[in-house]
């Protein structure tokens, strides 16, 4: 059982990045399904160590499955993609000014988030907070009533592992980076993991891990991709574009290769 290098956590990530542009990064993962556009350059912002979304690889190429969808939301546009790598606020104030075209990390559509951006939809992505259990365990557990006296993972220092304490105690593990979770879960020292389903997905298809994304635990984030206040035509030609890779298989294509299923289907969501 392949056991990975630990990462930093998202919570470093977002307190330690600057903004770092990378012109004509080419992954060895990306689609090849039209021909170089010759338009003026999408320049999108993506955040930086944010895997399996958008991360370096081994070459300093900035690579992950917003970055593919991007990638072909470009190609439909007639535009080739300049990336543009950052914290979130560092982003964020590049896509106020103008520096940037759009945010290629899809965000949550929150009453805050509102206020900065406009969002774009519809989303490519279901993504929401799942039970994940060994492959051999055949238990349900559909609600934190069902795992107490149960040794639970989830990631430190989030909402979900105060809900979790308050409702679990001391039987909650909290792991400073969601991936010695899973791993623990590989190895049955924790009997079940709380994370967003596609974070779980992609360890699983990147490492063969014998675990499974079981119940929901929540209903699906309400996400989209984030335009300038006010910036319509950039919206309405990614809307465009984005019903075109749901319609043309492209998006399932770009899915099944990060995580190994089409992740635009909608899953059912029982409540926390």
């Amino acid at each position: 059982m392949a056991k990975p290098t630990f990462n930093p956590s998202r919570r470093q990530w977002l307190q330690s990045l600057v903004l770092v542009p990378i012109v004509n990064a080419v992954p060895a993962r990306a689609q090849q399904l039209t021909p170089t556009p010759a338009g003026p350059p999408c320049r999108i912002g993506f955040i930086r160590h944010y895997e399996p979304f958008s991360f370096l690889d081994d070459n300093d190429h900035l690579i992950g499955f917003d970055v593919d969808v991007c990638r072909r939301l470009c190609q439909l546009l007639g535009r080739p993609m300049q990336i543009v790598a950052g914290t979130p606020s560092a982003l964020q104030t590049s896509l106020q000014t103008g520096a940037l075209d759009w945010l290629g990390n899809q965000l949550l559509i929150t009453p805050d988030n509102r206020r900065k951006y406009d969002f774009v939809q519809p989303a490519y992505a279901n993504i929401q907070l799942s039970c994940v259990q060994h492959e051999d365990d055949q238990r349900d557990f559909l609600s934190l009533d069902d795992l107490v006296g149960k040794r639970l993972g989830v990631l430190a220092g989030t909402g979900v592992e105060e809900q979790a304490r308050a409702a679990l105690g001391n039987s909650v593990i909290g792991f400073e980076h969601i991936e010695q979770g899973l791993y623990a879960l590989a190895q049955q020292k924790v009997d079940a993991v709380l994370e967003e389903n596609l974070i779980a997905e992609y360890y699983i298809e990147q490492y063969r891990w014998p675990i499974k994304v079981t119940a929901p635990f929540a209903a699906p984030h309400t996400l989209g991709l984030p335009v300038r206040k006010g910036d319509q035509a950039t919206r309405q030609q990614l809307a465009t574009a984005i019903e075109t890779l749901l319609r043309d298989g492209s998006l399932k294509t770009i899915s099944e290769r990060w995580f190994g299923y089409d992740v635009s289907r909608r899953q059912v969501s029982p409540a926390l």
